[in-house]
C-alpha cells in the first residue's frame, strides 16, 4: 500500500491532484509551476505479491513475483541477487546487475525485466520475447546487466504544497529509488523443489528496504519497540531537523498507541535529503513496511509527516472507492492526535488542524464520492469526521472505546472495505446514534463542528480500552501434527501436507485503562472457521488455539484479528520398496515363509504410499506406510504356500524367487494376511510395522498418493 502525504503549509489552504510521471530526467532542484485545484488522484503502488506452483515427484514448475522466498526450506534453490548501482555520468538513471546461482536439477529459468529498460549485457541469457529472457543452461551463474530511469515526478495542482516534483530521483552521486521488480519463472527436474530466494545490495554504500533503496553513504539508527524493529536511515546527504533520537522515540511511543493489529516486524524509515532536490511529497509511503520523510520535516506540528507516514503502514485493508477516504483521513488525524498526545503540540494547534475541514471547498466534499474531493478534502474534511467519529464514540461508551477498534475491525476484515463496512463498525463499537452521524458526515456536503478543550478533556481524559488480537509472537505460535510429524513451525515457512493438522495460537491484549468484550476470530480463506469471545480486562492477555486439518492441497489464506499468513498445502511424497527378503527361499514341502519389505523415502519431504503383498490365495502383507523425510522402515507378513515355484517382485527390489517341494514341510503354521499374530515356526511372530523418530521441518514436494502392489506369480 502506498499511499502519500499532501499537507497544506497555509491555513485555509490544501492540495490536490497528483499525478506521477516516470522515467523523467529533468534537474533535480526544480520547481512546477500551480494550476488549478483538482480531485486529489495520487497513485504509487509496489507490485502485488503472485506465487504459481505446480509440483510433482518428478518435477514441477514455478513463477513468483515480488516475493522474496518461495520454498525456503528446499535443499536446493535458485538465488537471484540484484545489485543497484549509481550512475554519476548519466543522473536519472541507475545501472541494476541481475545475477543468478542455479543448481544443477533446473531445467529452465526466465527473468522478465521492466518494462522501458535498456540491457547492457547479458552472460548465459537470451531473448525470448517482449521483455522477457531465458537462460541457455551453459553456466550456472548466468546474469543480466541493465540501466533503467528510475525518476518519479508529480505534477503539482493546488496552491500550496511541498514546491517540489520529486517522488523518487537519481541526483547523480546519490539517490532514493523504487527498486525494480524481476519476476520469474522456472522449472526443475526431480523429486525435491526448486525454490528462489532473493538479496538486493548497492554497488557502493548505501541501504535497501522492502522496495525503496538508498544508494549512497547512511547512517542508520535502530530501535525496537512493541514487536516491531524501527531502522532510521539517514543519508550522509540528509540534515535533519530532529535528532534520530527524537524520531525513533515517536515511533516507538506510537507502536504503543496504535493498537489496530498489522504490526510488520521492520519499519524502513528514510530521511529525504532537501539539498539539492524539490520533493513533490513531505513523505511518501511505499510497500508494506517503507517509508521516506523529508529531512526538514520537524515532530512539533499537528501535520506531523513522521507519524502520518508511520500510520499508513499500520493500514492493511483494501479500501473500495465509497471507504478510501479512510486512508489518508485516519493517517492525517492520527498524526496530530498523537502529537499531542506525545506533548509536540498543544490543543489549540491540533483543534486548528481539524477547522480546516470546515471551510469550503473542503467542507462540501461529500467523501464517500472521490470525484468530489478539491482541496485534498479526503485529508481535511476527513481527518475531522475521523476525529469527530472518534470522540463520539468515546462519548457513547464512557471512554472505553475508540475509533481504534474501527480501524482494527477494518484491518481484520477480509474483503475490500466499503462504506458500509466502516459505517457498519462505527455502529457496532458505539451505537446507532454514533453510526448516523458519521454516515451524515461522511456521505453528505454536511460537516461536523470542531470541538471545545473542555470538550475533548471530557471525552479523552482516560485511555479507552486498546484491544490487540493477531498471532501470538511466541516460537511455538504454529505447531503441526499429524502422521508424518509433531512440531512447531515458523510462521513465515507453513508449509504443510494432507492430513496434517496445524494449531495457530491467537493473542487478545488490553494495553488500554478499560476493560473491553472482544470476539477473536479465526478466519480461513474468507470464512470464519472459529472464534473466540470474552471481557478482557486493562493489561490482560488472553491466548487462544485454533486448529485447521487440511485434506486437499492449495495455498490457503489465514487469519486472526489483524494478522493473517499463508500456508502451502501438499500431497507428500510416494514411497519405494527397495528391497524384499523372505526368512527362507526353500522348502521341501508346503510350509509358511515370512516375507520382510523395505519401504524407503529417498526425498526431502513426508512420504507416504500403500504396501500389497499377495499370495497365490490372499494378501501377505498389506499396509500403508509413512515416511519421514529420508527414513525407511520394514514390513513383514507371513503365507503359507503349497508346493511350486513363485517369483515375487515389488518396487526397485530384486526378484524374489520362492521354491517349495512336495515333502511335509517344516512348518505347519497358517498365513498372517495381516503381517500380526500367528506362529511361524521360524521363532518369529507374524510381522511388525510402526513409526519412526521424528523428523525436521519439511520442504514442500506434491506428489500422487502411490500404491505399490506384489503379485506372487505360481510357475506351472
Amino acid at each position: 500500500m502506498a499511499v502519500l502525504i499532501l499537507t497544506s503549509a497555509t491555513v485555509g489552504t490544501g492540495l490536490a491532484a497528483v499525478s506521477v510521471q516516470s522515467n523523467v530526467s529533468t534537474d533535480a532542484g526544480e520547481r512546477p509551476s500551480v494550476a488549478a485545484a483538482a480531485p486529489d488522484t495520487t497513485a504509487v503502488t509496489a507490485p502485488v505479491s503472485r506465487v504459481r506452483t505446480f509440483v510433482t515427484d518428478s518435477g514441477g514448475t514455478a513463477s513468483a513475483v515480488a516475493t522474496d522466498d518461495l520454498f525456503p526450506s528446499a535443499p536446493s534453490n535458485i538465488t537471484a541477487t540484484q545489485e543497484l548501482q549509481l550512475t554519476p555520468e548519466e543522473r536519472g538513471q541507475i545501472t541494476v546487475v541481475q545475477r543468478y546461482r542455479v543448481p544443477e536439477r533446473v531445467a529452465e529459468l526466465k527473468p522478465q525485466l521492466p518494462t522501458a529498460v535498456t540491457v547492457t549485457g547479458t552472460n548465459g541469457f537470451a531473448k525470448t520475447s517482449g521483455q522477457t529472457y531465458a537462460w541457455d543452461g551453459n553456466t550456472s551463474t548466468p546474469s543480466i546487466t541493465f540501466t533503467m530511469q528510475v525518476n518519479q515526478t508529480r505534477d503539482l495542482k493546488g496552491p500550496e504544497g511541498a514546491r517540489g516534483r520529486y517522488l523518487f530521483v537519481d541526483a547523480g552521486d546519490w539517490a532514493l529509488v523504487q527498486r525494480p521488480s524481476i519476476p520469474t519463472s522456472w522449472s526443475w527436474q526431480g523429486g525435491e523443489p526448486v525454490g528462489i530466494s532473493r538479496e538486493v545490495t548497492t554497488a557502493g554504500p548505501g541501504y535497501v528496504g522492502e522496495w525503496m533503496a538508498y544508494l549512497g553513504a547512511v547512517e542508520t539508527h535502530e530501535r525496537t519497540a512493541h514487536g516491531q524493529q524501527f531502522r532510521l536511515v539517514v543519508p550522509e546527504r540528509a540534515t535533519l531537523e530532529e535528532s534520530p533520537r527524537a524520531i525513533l522515540d515517536s515511533l516507538a511511543a506510537a507502536s504503543d498507541q496504535l493498537r489496530v493489529g498489522d504490526r510488520d516486524e521492520r519499519v524502513n524509515v528514510f530521511a529525504a535529503p532537501t539539498t539539492t532536490v524539490g520533493w513533490g511529497v513531505r513523505g511518501l509511503q511505499f510497500g508494506n513496511r517503507d517509508m521516506w520523510v523529508r529531512d526538514a520535516e520537524a515532530l512539533d506540528t499537528a501535520e506531523n509527516t513522521w507519524l502520518h507516514e508511520y500510520v499508513h503502514t499500520r493500514q492493511d485493508y483494501e479500501a473500495a472507492p465509497s471507504a478510501k477516504w479512510t486512508m489518508e483521513a485516519f493517517a492525517t488525524y492520527y498524526a496530530a492526535l498523537l502529537a499531542l498526545e506525545q506533548d509536540h503540540i498543544e490543543y489549540d494547534e491540533f483543534q486548528s488542524s481539524l477547522r480546516h475541514g470546515t471551510k469550503d471547498p473542503q467542507a462540501d466534499a461529500v467523501l464517500t464520492e472521490p470525484s468530489t474531493w478539491a482541496n485534498a478534502a479526503n485529508y481535511l474534511k476527513g481527518s475531522l469526521v475521523a476525529g469527530d467519529t472518534d470522540r463520539r464514540i468515546r462519548v457513547a461508551t464512557d471512554q472505553s472505546r475508540s475509533l481504534q477498534a474501527v480501524f482494527s475491525a477494518m484491518n481484520a476484515h477480509q474483503d475490500t472495505v466499503d462504506g458500509r463496512t466502516v459505517f457498519e463498525s462505527v455502529g457496532t463499537v458505539a451505537d446507532a446514534d454514533v453510526r448516523r452521524a458519521t454516515v451524515t458526515y461522511a456521505s453528505t456536503e454536511r460537516s461536523p463542528d470542531v470541538w471545545s478543550q473542555a470538550d475533548h478533556a471530557a471525552a479523552f481524559s482516560s485511555t479507552p480500552a486498546r484491544v490487540e488480537i493477531g498471532f501470538a509472537r511466541d516460537s511455538d505460535a504454529f505447531g503441526v501434527s499429524g502422521p508424518y510429524r509433531t512440531e512447531t513451525v515458523s510462521g513465515g515457512e507453513l508449509h504443510v501436507f494432507t492430513a496434517e493438522t496445524l494449531t495457530v495460537t491467537g493473542v487478545v491484549e488490553n494495553a488500554g485503562d478499560a476493560s473491553a468484550e472482544y470476539e477473536a476470530r479465526f478466519v480461513v480463506d474468507g470464512r470464519i472457521a472459529g472464534s473466540e469471545s470474552g471481557t478482557i480486562t486493562p493489561g490482560e492477555r488472553v491466548r487462544h488455539e485454533f486448529t485447521r486439518t487440511f485434506d486437499e492441497t492449495g495455498e490457503h489464506t489465514l487469519a486472526i484479528g489483524g494478522d493473517e499468513v499463508t500456508v502451502q498445502v501438499f500431497e507428500p511424497a510416494e514411497t519405494m520398496v527397495t528391497d524384499l527378503s523372505a526368512n527362507r527361499t526353500e522348502l521341501s514341502g508346503p510350509g509358511a515363509v515370512r516375507f520382510t519389505a523395505t519401504v524407503n523415502n529417498s526425498h526431502g519431504v513426508p512420504a507416504r504410499g500403500n504396501v500389497t503383498l499377495r499370495g497365490p490365495d490372499s494378501a501377505i502383507i498389506d499396509r500403508e506406510v509413512v515416511l519421514g523425510p529420508h527414513a525407511n522402515r520394514t514390513v513383514t507378513g507371513v503365507a503359507r504356500l503349497q508346493p511350486g515355484e513363485y517369483d515375487f517382485t515389488l518396487g526397485t527390489a530384486d526378484t524374489l524367487v520362492v521354491t517349495v517341494g512336495t515333502g511335509d514341510g517344516s512348518n505347519g503354521g497358517a498365513a498372517d494376511q495381516n503381517g500380526e499374530g500367528g506362529d511361524n515356526g521360524d521363532g518369529s511372530d507374524g510381522g511388525t510395522f510402526g513409526f519412526g523418530p521424528g523428523f525436521g521441518p519439511a520442504t514442500v514436494l506434491v506428489a500422487l498418493l502411490g500404491t505399490v502392489v506384489i503379485l506372487a506369480r505360481r510357475r506351472p
